[in-house]
């Protein structure tokens, strides 16, 4: 007889020789079968869109049935499957300046249960009459001012900056992210180091130092764009088989890369004279889109491929919000907004004109606080900066000086997902010192799982 073609028996069975279910494999399937509940979705049939999984065949089943045969399906595919990373689009764009976006929108490959996505932007820096400074917090990372994945479905999964994409899979990876340590800081003798893409003027994943007018320097930076958590774990991946719809890719080149005389918060460069005068340039830009996907995934006796359900009725999205005017020495609350898993939060404050002491002496403390009584989380700037230290061996961006002042704080929620729901209130409390200016700001990049399936038609 056959069976569903995702929930074949014979593979939940195969479940008890699978990895262990980590605590977000329980806490999303958890919080699947709430928002169904709370949605009262009606059943779906079989078609190659992720959403119209029959979901209502995991309903059916109890917590420990849906994660057992989501493991077994992700199990077989990760053991048959083949990974697939291939160059998909490429192209040009214009010279620019300064002051004026450029954005530049690319569809993805419709091939294989995609895992992620890899932006490689190549580009000449040059100037007039001076000289241009590489920011100390977020450099190259900032030329892209906003990155945005919208799926085959329409639902816009990412929209945030390259700089909390940059950090956000340093984060996850608990190594910097395309980092390589120069020969000088290894005992290693056969040539490990800091030796691809780096000669003369041209620069790969590194800063490229101070540019002097009329001697141009080449960079070459790499942005991760994720769609699944990791290798291991597919939860957000995405089946891309499929010829109705497209998943697409937006960036934008930020139109203030480059600044003088103003907040470098999110700029690349510092010029050391007015733009009108000493005339940046970014030249010779091309760009790359690589796919990582999985191929030729295992199929049920129907003919049809086996997909992992939990998995796929997810997506990782990350977005970065602005949650108001900060008010020294105060409790700044922001709700997190309910029906989401949150993994990760980085607090971005850029605090302008402050100019005392060591970077952070303007924060008191963060707080990760649920209806206004329990306090889950709760860090001054040094233990923040241990628990930096301990998954990166690295602080976070952080500078005070005339010329920049802010940082970025990390909470981590990864090991076990922050679940938020619709009954209690989950907020994060910010409580700064010293406010410097009116233009100081607050900025969260939000890593969260949300549950797809609740937005399907």
């Amino acid at each position: 007889m056959g069976y569903h073609a995702h929930f074949d028996p014979r593979m939940i069975a195969a479940a008890d020789n699978c990895a262990a279910f980590t605590e977000r494999d329980k806490i999303l399937v958890h919080h699947a079968m709430v928002e169904e509940r709370r949605t009262r979705k009606s059943v779906r049939r079989w078609s190659n869109d992720n959403e119209m999984i029959a979901w209502a065949s995991v309903r059916a089943q109890t917590a420990q049935q849906a994660l057992a045969a989501n493991m077994a399906i992700r199990q077989n595919i990760l053991a048959n499957a083949v990974p697939v990373l291939q160059n998909v689009r490429s192209g040009t764009l214009n010279n620019m300046t300064y002051g004026s976006p450029q954005i530049q929108t690319v569809l993805a490959s419709n091939v294989g249960l995609i895992r992620r996505f890899y932006l490689e932007l190549t580009g000449i820096v040059n100037g007039g009459a001076g000289t241009f400074t590489p920011t100390t917090m977020g450099g190259l990372a900032n030329i892209l001012s906003n990155v945005q994945f919208i799926d085959q479905n329409n639902r816009l999964r990412i929209n945030t900056t390259g700089w909390h994409l940059h950090l956000a899979a340093s984060q996850k990876r608990r190594r910097i992210f395309g980092n390589a340590t120069p020969l000088a800081g290894l005992t290693d003798p056969t040539g490990f180091g800091a030796n691809i893409g780096t000669a003369g003027n041209i620069y790969f994943q590194t800063t490229t130092g101070l540019v002097t007018a009329a001697t141009p320097k080449t960079f070459r930076f790499v942005w991760e764009i994720p769609v699944v958590n990791s290798n291991q774990d597919l939860t957000g991946a995405i089946y891309a088989n499929q010829t109705t719809s497209n998943n697409q890719i937006q960036f934008t080149i930020n139109p203030n890369w480059v600044i003088f005389g103003s907040d470098p918060y999110y700029a690349a460069y510092v010029s050391s004279a007015a733009l009108a005068t000493n005339t940046p340039t970014l030249t010779g830009l091309t760009w790359t889109l690589y796919q990582d996907f999985l191929d030729q995934l295992p199929v049920d006796n129907t003919g049809f491929a086996q997909l992992p359900p939990i998995d796929i009725a997810y997506a990782l999205c990350y977005q970065m919000i602005n949650p108001g005017v900060q008010v020294a020495a105060q409790d700044n609350l922001y709700a997190l907004p309910p029906f989401n898993v949150y993994q990760d939060l980085m607090l971005f404050w850029d605090n302008y004109t402050y100019n005392t002491t060591y970077p952070g002496s303007d924060v008191n403390y963060i707080k990760v606080q649920i209806s206004n009584t329990y306090i889950l989380l709760q860090v001054d700037v040094f233990l923040a900066a241990i628990r930096a230290r301990n998954m990166l061996s690295a602080d976070f961006p952080s500078a005070v000086s005339a010329a920049a002042s802010g940082a970025v704080y990390d909470l981590d929620f990864r090991h076990k997902p922050l679940s938020v729901n619709q009954l209690s209130s989950t907020n994060i409390v910010f409580n700064p010192s010293t406010v410097a200016a009116a233009t100081s700001n607050l900025q969260i990049g939000q890593e969260y799982v949300w549950y797809a399936n609740q937005a399907a038609a």
